[in-house]
């Protein structure tokens, strides 16, 4: 008993007095105030994720660039009001990232993405408001990219261009198929980017000539070669513009149909139904394709097939940036008139112009077409130029060693003088010559007169071959205008506009009349595209005219001449042997310029 007792007393004991060890350590601890308890340290902070690359239309400067994830964007693109302030409502979004781009930085950006969305997939949504379009000095459209982001403290490339908003917004438009709320896992993002990458790049593999816009294995979100992303997404980018001002329609609403119409690989104008586009999105597309492709299916088999009329269709897309340039300096003009009521009538004569002026672009381009199908499509290549100079004579040994064309003599000192409406013409054959392009042409002084006053002086001139074919070689074409109340009131010169010359900014030479004409023959005179495309085509060899300076009985050739810049202008010339021309005969009006005189150096 005691024994036991003695335990329990020892046990109760040792109990109490482990208690009060205790309590006196842990009273020291207080009362010391140098020994706290330990915490566990902050977890540390992921490395960020640097995202950068190029922003391009063009080369893009300025703009904002938002970050969202897959849960986020479809939020926030429900949150931008299309007639708001798209900027404020993306900056009132909820993104994990922004950056106010820097103009000195040019078309290059770079973003950090905090850490923790690392290996997730982010979605990069450029603004466009404060930017520019280096390219085609404007404002760029809206523009988009997404990436799969690396491990925390990576360093990748995401180009933002043309291809990659095209491809965003197709896998946008699939993140949330059930319409729940709820977007598509990350294997699933990575198939759609995939998927829609192929059909776009294949949309938009070739440019308007047919030529690669990019090289095989090119992708647009992660290309180092800033020229050939460039180049990629400015071509769609010019077929944007183009269609935006033909069309009348935002950029924003353009980049939406080709997007669409790129999902099944081909830019036709045609939606794939489960995109479920609205009626507004299909006409736009069909309007987008009709541009891309020239219009139609005859069109593109036409341009498909040789350069005539590939050019064309590159002619006309300039013609829409012309369109586009007179906008903009007709509106620099009308915001600079400070009275209310003269500003917006000039704002009604720009947009006037514009349709006038789109309207003759698609004119002129389909009278372009309709030559190249007379001309089998064929490229212009004149046989002329420094190789070929020893097939031509000295013009000044012409009418006495060297036989004259018979439908232009270019003999030295002949002159010939027409009489129109209201108009007097001199041509003269002078003794001058100018070397062009390796070739010796002969200087001839055409003068446009009204009234006895100058108001056209052109230097043209011309070549003759070793066969007796006229080569037109290019002018110098001097427009003047009187003026009221000038004192003395002298001629003006206004313009040169016309003038050309061969192997000078792309200019090329054509043969004005051929020594042995073929009836059905259409050729081209001359090629300087946007300034002067002549053309003739030979219609008979045994015409009949008559003019008091000359005539001709079963023998005239009559030629139909005509240019594309010019749709539904034409003339019937007619060529007297051994005289050249004694008359020419307006289509549309039947007014008639008529040779009156001709004297020639004995």
């Amino acid at each position: 008993m005691n024994s036991l007792y003695c335990l329990r007393c020892s046990r109760r004991s040792y109990g109490l007095l482990l208690t009060v060890i205790l309590v006196i350590g842990l009273g020291a601890c207080s009362s010391s105030g140098n020994a706290p308890i330990a915490t566990p340290p902050p977890p540390t902070p992921l490395a960020a994720v640097t995202v950068s690359g190029v922003v391009t239309d063009g080369p893009v400067v300025g703009g904002t660039v938002f970050v969202f994830t897959a849960d986020q964007v479809l939020a926030a693109f429900a949150g931008i009001d299309p007639d708001g302030d798209r900027l404020a409502d993306l900056i009132a979004a909820d993104s994990i990232a922004t950056l106010t781009r820097d103009p000195a930085d040019g078309d290059q950006y770079s973003i950090s993405i905090p850490g923790e969305f690392a290996s997730t997939a982010a979605f990069m949504i450029f603004d466009n408001t404060d930017a520019e379009d280096d390219a085609y000095g404007d404002t760029p459209p809206n523009l988009e990219s997404i990436a799969i982001l690396g491990v925390p403290g990576i360093s990748q490339r995401v180009n933002l261009s043309m291809q990659t908003t095209l491809v965003t917004q197709l896998v946008r438009g699939q993140l949330d198929p059930d319409g729940d709320g709820t977007s598509i896992d990350l294997p699933e993002i990575q198939t759609e980017m995939e998927n829609a990458s192929a059909n776009v790049l294949s949309a938009f593999a070739k440019d308007s000539l047919g030529r690669d816009l990019y090289p095989a294995g090119f992708d647009p979100f992660t290309d180092l070669d800033d020229d050939t992303v460039h180049q990629a997404s400015g071509a769609i980018g010019f077929l944007m513009r183009t269609a935006a001002h033909a069309e009348d329609l935002s950029y924003d609403e353009i980049v939406a149909a080709l997007a669409a119409d790129a999902a099944d690989g081909d830019i036709d104008g045609a939606i794939p139904v489960d995109l479920e586009p609205t009626p507004e999105l299909e006409s736009i597309a069909v309007a987008v394709a009709d541009i891309e492709s020239a219009g139609s299916d005859d069109d593109i088999a036409i341009f498909a097939v040789g350069p005539c009329s590939s050019a064309a269709v590159s002619m006309r897309q300039a013609c829409a940036v012309d369109v586009i340039d007179d906008i903009l300096e007709g509106t620099a003009i009308c915001t600079d008139i400070a009275d209310d009521d003269d500003r917006n009538d000039c704002a009604a004569d720009v947009e006037l112009d514009k349709d006038e002026n789109e309207d003759e672009c698609e004119a002129v381009f389909d009278a372009r077409l309709e030559l190249c199908a007379d001309l089998n499509d064929a490229a212009h290549e004149p046989m002329f130029g420094t190789d070929f100079a020893a097939d031509f004579v000295n013009p000044l040994d012409i009418g006495s060693t060297v036989p004259a064309n018979p439908w232009f003599p270019l003999v030295t000192g002949n002159r010939w003088v027409y009489e129109g409406v209201d108009e007097t013409i001199e041509v003269v054959i002078t003794d001058q010559t100018k070397l062009i392009d390796g070739i010796t042409c002969v200087v001839v002084i055409d003068t446009v007169s009204e009234d006895g006053v100058a108001v056209e002086i052109t230097g043209d001139w011309y070549a003759q071959d070793l066969t007796g074919n006229v080569w037109y070689c290019g002018e110098i074409s001097r427009n003047f205008e009187v003026f009221a109340g000038d004192v003395p009131e002298e001629p003006e010169l206004v313009d040169i506009d016309g003038s050309w010359k061969a192997g000078r900014d792309g200019s090329e030479a054509g043969i004005l009349l051929p020594f042995a004409p073929v009836v059905g023959e259409t050729i081209r005179q001359e090629v300087a595209y946007g300034e002067a495309e002549d053309v003739v085509r030979i219609e008979s060899l045994d015409a009949t005219e008559a003019t008091p300076g000359g005539a001709c009985d079963g023998d005239c050739l009559m030629t139909t001449d005509f240019t594309p810049l010019e749709p539904g202008v034409a003339e019937n010339k007619f060529y007297a042997p051994g005289l050249g021309l004694i008359v020419e005969v307006d289509l549309e009006t039947g007014d008639r310029v008529e040779l009156v005189e001709f004297t020639s150096v004995p």
